[in-house]
């Protein structure tokens, strides 16, 4: 289950870090926006979900009206609707969303999972493969524990500004073949499953137009060496 840290998260959080964060950290944040316009665009037609969607970025980023934003805080849902007119939001638990089967062609679910028991994680994914279409799509990302992530989580826990992550918030531990098992047993097929911000956020500091590239460089190159994982599905 979700923590009460993550109910205090303020629903404006995710923005805020975009915007007016540290600048390695809003690097770190574009990225992930970066890395949904290289490998997992908002399709060309049919509403697309964003589960656990905090602030609400990727409808803040791309604009779309078919973008759902759901999150557990009515408070994130409210930030959404500031920042964008009209957004659609709901306040929803991933695992428990409020749509009719077959609602969504496509569904991202950015750094959320691990937030969840490895048995809540598939549930999870299991529902999102309900409210999307046969041969929908979805984007996972989730941080990477067989790779460095592992000292950035401490350094954080110890001198950043988040609150505390680790055990805290970040309760199941992912690498490839575990990321790769849970959306096997929730329905979806994975097409294509790698990392990214290794250098990107760093070259994202003094260009966000080069840390964009690096994004892409990234995700088609380094496999499995990164800070966090991505997983491009097919629901089957």
């Amino acid at each position: 289950m979700t923590s009460s840290i993550e109910h205090a998260i303020p629903g404006d959080y995710q923005l805020r870090a975009l915007q007016q964060g540290w600048r390695l950290q809003r690097a770190w944040h574009r990225a992930r926006l970066d890395l949904i316009a290289h490998v997992l665009p908002p399709a060309a037609e049919g509403l697309i979900l964003d589960a656990a969607s905090g602030s609400g970025i990727v409808t803040w980023k791309f604009k779309e009206r078919r973008i759902v934003s759901a999150d557990m805080r009515v408070s994130a849902g409210a930030a959404t609707r500031r920042h964008t007119s009209g957004a659609r939001a709901v306040a929803a638990l991933v695992n428990a969303l409020p749509f009719v089967s077959g609602t969504f062609t496509q569904a991202y679910l950015l750094e959320a999972i691990e937030h969840l028991g490895e048995d809540e994680g598939v549930r999870a994914l299991r529902e999102m493969a309900r409210v999307c279409r046969p041969g929908g799509t979805c984007l996972i990302t989730t941080p990477n524990y067989r790779s460095h992530w592992r000292l950035i989580e401490l350094a954080l826990d110890r001198w950043g500004p988040t609150q505390p992550l680790g055990d805290a918030q970040h309760i199941t531990k992912y690498d490839s073949a575990r990321l790769r098992k849970a959306a096997a047993a929730a329905g979806w097929s994975v097409t294509r499953l790698g990392s990214f911000n290794l250098v990107a956020p760093i070259a994202g500091v003094f260009s966000a137009r080069a840390g964009g590239w690096l994004t892409g460089v990234e995700s088609s190159r380094l496999r499995f060496g990164g800070p966090l994982l991505f997983a491009v599905c097919r629901r089957t």
